[in-house]
Order: structure tokens, then C-alpha cells, then sequence
């Protein structure tokens, strides 16, 4: 899971393409630290970004949720398991992409960029490492990918107080002295809050990038390699995972 501070969120609600430039900054900053971290300057990742814009409450959140291979293919098919290794420098690595991308759109300036830089924990930025999943856990792939693209709000956690004209949205417990598990709104409120969520036309929420786009799997079948693994069309050959997770990998530089 990527994330970002509050300050820089609203610049996404207000400009949504800005959301595709998050998904692109997260694929560099996977695909850097990963070739560093096995020493495969070509190597491809694996990656599927679903794209989210609300927290607990349909508050405006903007993340991402990505499934990512752990480690790499190469252009015959064999992959590369990703030794176990600190994601803090994965994390470094996000944060520089987003700021310098901001930048570039002149949504924000050096001033601020100082001013974050000096926040404590990556300035806000994080990377959640979430459980891994075996290859063949079929139905924890699905739950998970259910997860990921779930709706901006649930209809069970809604009640409807009549006599007051308010709606009670249930929810995680909040953090805080004044924490609870509920939230009120007015109806134009409520409405408000969940309508804020809806994607523009033909906006796309799922991503997939490297081996798993679009283009890569093209490539691949017009070389014949169809299938992770498999040489060509021709021969069954199957080719074997490399697993170096023992490998202690060289320090991953700072962005």
C-alpha cells in the first residue's frame, strides 16, 4: 500500500489525472528498488495497481493497493525471487517520485519540499508491506483482490435517523482523544462525501504494469513465451525459479 500526506492530497481531488501520475510513480520506485536489490538492471516487475481515493469514512484519501510478484522476471521467463530485504529505502525512493513529479506539474515548490523533507518518518509518505501469498492460494488471491477494488462505501454500515435527518456511517475505530467508531453526517453530507469518489469517464482504477501489462504480455506472444516459464511455443520446456532469498543484496542507495 502506497500513501501520502494530507497536505498533498488535495492537489489529486482536483486534478485526477494526477492519479495516474501516482501510479506511475510508484511502479519506478518498485521497479529501481527491486533491480538494485537482485542486480538485474533489465529485469521486469509484476505489478497490479488498484487505485483508491477514500479512507474509513469516504473521506478523500488517495493510495494505491498493489499485488506485486516478489521479484523479477527476465525476457525468457525465469524469475528471480526477491531476497528478504528493509522496504524503508522503497519507501525514500516513492516520496522523491511524487515530489519531484508535483514539481513538474507546478502544483507544489521548493519551500514546500523543505518543509516536508523535515517531518519525521519519511514526511509523511508510507509503504505497507502487507502479507505475502503462495502461488497457488487461489482463493486468498481472489479475497484480496476483491479488497483492493471494493467500493468507496459500504450499504450495511449506513443507518438513517429519521427523527434527526442524519446519517451514521459505522466504521474502523479512529485514533485520537476524541476517537470513536462512527461518523454523522446531514444527507447532503453524506451524499457529498461518497459522490466525490466517482471516477471520470473511462478513468482507469486498475493498472497493471511490467510482465502483467498489456504490452509485455504482446511481446511475449509474439516471441512464443506466452507463459512464465515456458522457452517457446514449441518446446514444454520449463524453466525454474531462481530463488536467491538467502542473498544478502548490496545497500540500496537513497534517491
Amino acid at each position: 500500500v502506497f500513501s501520502i500526506p494530507k497536505s498533498l492530497r488535495l492537489y489529486f481531488k482536483y486534478d485526477r489525472a494526477l492519479l495516474s501520475d501516482l501510479c506511475r510513480c510508484a511502479n519506478i520506485s518498485l521497479k529501481r528498488f527491486f533491480r538494485t536489490a537482485l542486480h538485474l538492471p533489465q529485469g521486469q516487475i509484476g505489478a497490479v495497481t488498484a487505485i483508491q481515493t477514500f479512507g474509513d469514512y469516504a473521506n478523500w484519501h488517495p493510495h494505491l493497493h498493489l499485488l506485486v510478484a516478489d521479484g523479477l522476471f527476465v525476457g525468457n521467463g525465469v524469475f528471480h525471487v526477491l531476497p528478504k530485504v528493509d522496504i524503508t529505502p522503497l519507501c525514500e525512493l516513492f516520496r522523491a517520485a511524487v515530489l519531484r513529479m508535483l514539481k513538474k506539474k507546478g502544483r507544489i515548490d521548493d519551500a514546500l519540499i523543505r518543509n516536508l523533507m523535515t517531518w519525521r518518518h519519511t514526511s509523511g509518505f508510507s509503504v505497507h508491506q502487507g502479507h505475502q501469498l503462495a502461488r497457488d492460494d487461489a482463493d486468498g488471491q481472489e479475497a484480496l483482490a476483491q479488497y483492493i477494488i471494493r467500493n468507496s462505501f459500504s450499504v450495511e454500515k449506513i443507518k438513517y435517523q429519521q427523527e434527526t435527518g442524519t446519517v451514521i456511517y459505522t466504521s474502523k475505530m479512529t485514533h485520537g482523544p476524541n476517537r470513536s467508531n462512527f461518523k454523522i453526517f446531514t444527507p447532503r453530507e453524506f451524499i457529498a462525501a461518497i459522490t466525490q469518489h466517482i471516477p471520470e469517464k473511462s478513468f482507469q482504477l486498475v493498472r497493471y504494469y511490467g510482465w502483467y501489462s498489456n504490452r509485455g504480455r504482446g511481446e511475449r506472444s509474439k516471441r512464443g513465451l506466452e507463459n512464465p516459464g515456458v522457452e517457446t511455443a514449441d518446446s514444454a520446456k520449463e524453466l525454474a525459479i531462481i530463488d536467491i532469498s538467502g542473498h544478502q543484496p548490496k545497500k540500496i542507495p537513497s534517491p
